[in-house]
This record gives C-alpha cells, sequence and structure tokens, in this order.
C-alpha cells in the first residue's frame, strides 16, 4: 500500500502515528472477489489494537465514491454487524476500521450455506434494512445503463451474449417497475468474500462499495445468485429473511440476481480493458457473471418469474 502524507495523518487519526502496515492483501477475483476494488493491509502501533485500512485503487474511482462507502460502512458498524469505521478520508479514498480478530475467517460458500450462519447473514442483511436512508440511490438498473455507456467505446470487448442479458434486463426493469418497488438501505453485494464468520456462528458484513438505497429484494437475489442455485434451498433462505417461502420474492430475486450479475460483467468487461492491473483476471470474472446471468434470462423460468414479480 501507498503510504504517504494521508496514510499518516489517518491512522495518527485512531491513535497510531507510526504504525507499522502489513503486507497488502492478495486481491483476487476469480473465482472469488476479494480485496480488488482496494489496497487492504493490517496496521499496528506500540500498545494498541491493529486496525484494517483499505485504499480506494485509482481505476475505481469512476466505479466508487468514497463518501457513500463510509456513510453506509458508517451505519452498518453503528448498528453491530460490520466492523466500525474509524475513519475516513474521502479526498484520498482510505478508510480505516476496527481490525476483527484471527479467529474471524472470510466466508466460503460451503460455509455461509451452513443454516445457522446462513441464517446471521441474512439476519444481518435485513438489519441494515432498517438503517437511515442512504444518499446512494442508484438501483442495480441504473447502474447498468451508467456501465453500459462507460463500456460503449473500442477499446471494451463486450461479448456478443451481453446484448441478450441486456435487453432482458430491460424487460425485467419494466416488470418490476410496473409492480412497486420499495427501497431500503441494501448491504447490496452477495460475494461471499465480503461476509466474515466468527466464533459461534457470528458474521460481520464488510465492503460496503456497492451499498445502497435499493429494493430489498435486489439484495436477497444477491445471495441467492452466490449461495442458493436450487430453488427449494432458495424458499427456505427467503422464509428466513422474510417470514414466509414466498414464490413472488424468489421471482424478484432471480431476476435482480441476474441483472447484479450483468452489472458485474459489465464492470469486469470495463476494467479488463481499463485497468493498468493486468495480472488481475477481470475478464475472466466477468465471463462468469455474465454466464450466471444467461441461466436466468436464458433459463425456462425467466417468462414465468417476469409475470411473479
Amino acid at each position: 500500500m501507498l503510504v504517504d502524507e494521508a496514510m499518516h495523518a489517518a491512522l495518527a487519526a485512531v491513535g497510531l502515528p507510526g504504525a507499522v502496515l502489513s503486507a497488502p492483501i492478495g486481491g483476487v477475483v476469480s473465482p472469488i472477489h476479494r480485496a480488488i476494488e482496494n489496497h487492504c493491509c493490517f496496521a499496528t502501533g506500540e500498545g494498541s489494537d491493529p486496525v484494517f485500512v483499505k485504499r480506494r485503487h485509482d481505476d475505481m474511482a469512476v466505479f466508487i465514491t468514497p463518501g457513500h462507502v463510509a456513510e453506509a460502512s458508517g451505519k452498518a458498524g453503528e448498528l453491530g454487524i460490520a466492523p466500525r469505521l474509524l475513519h475516513a478520508d474521502l479526498a484520498s479514498g482510505i478508510l480505516v476500521f476496527e481490525a476483527l480478530g484471527a479467529e474471524w475467517a472470510w466466508g466460503h460458500i460451503d460455509v455461509l450455506r451452513r443454516p445457522a450462519i446462513l441464517e446471521n447473514l441474512l439476519l444481518a442483511k435485513r438489519a441494515f434494512n432498517k438503517a437511515a436512508p442512504l444518499s446512494e440511490t442508484r438501483s442495480v438498473f441504473d447502474l447498468v445503463a451508467d456501465y453500459r455507456q462507460l463500456a460503449d467505446a473500442p477499446d471494451v470487448i463486450l461479448p456478443v451474449p451481453v446484448l441478450t442479458v441486456a435487453a432482458a434486463a430491460v424487460q425485467i426493469a419494466a416488470a418490476i417497475t410496473a409492480a412497486g418497488i420499495d427501497t431500503v438501505p441494501c448491504h447490496a453485494d452477495g460475494a461471499s468474500s465480503n461476509v466474515m464468520v466468527g466464533p459461534g456462528n457470528a458474521v460481520r458484513l464488510v465492503d460496503f462499495e456497492w451499498a445502497r438505497q435499493t429494493d430489498p429484494a435486489h439484495d436477497l437475489g444477491t445471495v441467492l445468485a452466490e449461495l442458493l442455485p436450487f430453488d427449494g434451498e432458495a424458499l427456505l433462505a427467503i422464509e428466513i429473511a422474510t417470514g414466509r417461502p414466498d414464490a413472488q420474492m424468489l421471482a424478484r430475486a432471480r431476476l435482480y440476481g441476474a441483472v447484479d450479475d450483468l452489472m458485474w460483467a459489465l464492470w469486469g468487461f470495463i476494467s479488463a480493458a481499463r485497468s493498468p492491473r493486468k495480472h488481475v483476471e477481470f475478464f475472466k470474472y466477468a465471463e462468469w457473471r455474465l454466464l450466471r446471468a444467461r441461466t436466468v434470462v436464458e433459463g425456462p423460468h425467466f417468462e414465468t418469474w417476469l409475470k411473479k414479480v
């Protein structure tokens, strides 16, 4: 991580002047998505608890607004469902958090599927839904439109199926908008690595870069797409989240999951073309998310789900 005056100032603000930084956490984007948007490391000072520091990569500036991240992270920390935000330098994109102990680990899909952990994950998401409204109000449909504009240039390679899924996303947006949308604060990120699992099946949500005021079915859809590909188990998760195994919610969540996958695919294709970090497999990750979206919009239930939302 680049250590400059801004970094020293951020660490001094939390009582760690002259802190020692760990080696950066290695970013991985295929097959999982972890530590890609930010430089991430731990900082320790003599006689003080360590903190977790992250700093937005310059190539992510077009996607991430530090003020929105700090706002959502702060509210989640206050609710006890995420590490507490200790300091934010919005100009430099530096955020400092309390560090979870060594007994906490990144979420893995097989772990997050365990009933007790899945229930705690869904409860944490639901708790965040009750926070005060967030400033970021763009829906996933808005983000897809924005990213399509960013991708509309000769340097960005978009596979032909992007057009098919994007056309389906327009249908999904029309169906859900016609049915009505109520928005609440949402984590809006289903990546398994953005859940920390600790003692007693406890969970903490991390990485609120894409948190926004949106339909809670979108939040649920990202979890289902990541963890629960079969509808029977997905309905059980919906029952945990909402109190009943609602087929209408399943339809809406599955469709949202596909549009979210399209959004991340566009993010990956854009980043593959424009990020200087050529060692990161952005294109491969984008193809994976596009394929997952296609399983929904080209699947046998798509038209039925459109009618159920």
